[in-house]
Formats: C-alpha cells, structure tokens, sequence
C-alpha cells in the first residue's frame, strides 16, 4: 500500500478516517489532496468478504423492490470481476465499502495529522486500486 498526501509519499499512522455523520462535510476546514494505492490482490483480500455479504444483501433487495443497482448493472458479479466495471465498481465501494476499507487500513495513533474526510474518485489504474479525496488537519489538542 501506497500513501500520499499532496502527492507526496506519507505513512499510514499520517492518517486517520472521520467515521462519523458529517464524512464529506468540512465546516470551513483547509483540505489537503489524499491518495491510497493498493494492489488490486491486496483491496480484493482487505474487503472481499464484505463485499459478498452486501451483494447478497442488495441482490434480496433489488429483487424484493424490484430495483435495479449498480451491483445489478454487473449482473452481482464477484469483486475481482467488477474491477473492470468503471463506474460501478466506483458507485459501489464510494457507497458501501470506502468506510469499511479505510478502518481496517488506518487506525488512531499519536502520529495522526491529517482525517479523511471525502472519497472522491475510485479507479483502477495498471493494477491498482487508487482511491482519492480530501482530508484536513487534526488541531492541536
């Protein structure tokens, strides 16, 4: 895994996830520029798991509603397979699965200077998954 902030390589304990109600919401904050860089193999072993379980879950759904997802667009396709799907595979993890990827990615440290606080763009870029958006500094207690 690859860790940037302002496109400049930064350790993981930089960061940390705003996990609350207001994720996206900046309340005059100064943003800074954050990107995640992950193996295809290493999002798909972090997240598989999770990933089925809400597939399943919206497939119950769609069919009960009649509704039509983005995870029916892909057919309720296996998470290797919708990392070809552009917009969905994007919908769908900005949706359901940045929050859940980002806990198990970055826990609370002394060394914490900066909250993610938006997932803006979701690709697959050569292999990897590329995850951006904008995080803010941490006030000093």
């Amino acid at each position: 895994m690859k860790v940037l902030l302002n496109n400049i390589e930064v350790t993981k304990e930089t960061l940390l996830v705003n996990s609350g109600m207001n994720y996206g919401r900046f309340y005059n904050h100064y943003t800074e520029d954050y990107e995640i860089q992950l193996s295809t193999s290493e999002f798909i072993h972090l997240i598989e798991s999770e990933y089925n379980n809400i597939r399943n879950e919206i497939k119950i759904d769609d069919q009960r509603h009649e509704d039509d997802s983005d995870f029916k667009s892909t057919n309720y396709c296996t998470l290797s397979e919708l990392l070809v799907y552009k917009s969905e595979f994007e919908a769908i993890v900005k949706t359901y699965l940045d929050q859940i990827l980002f806990d198990k990615l970055f826990s609370n440290s002394a060394s914490n200077t900066f909250v993610i606080n938006s997932t803006e763009s979701v690709s697959v870029i050569e292999n990897k998954v590329v995850i951006s958006g904008k995080a803010y500094r941490l006030e000093p207690k």
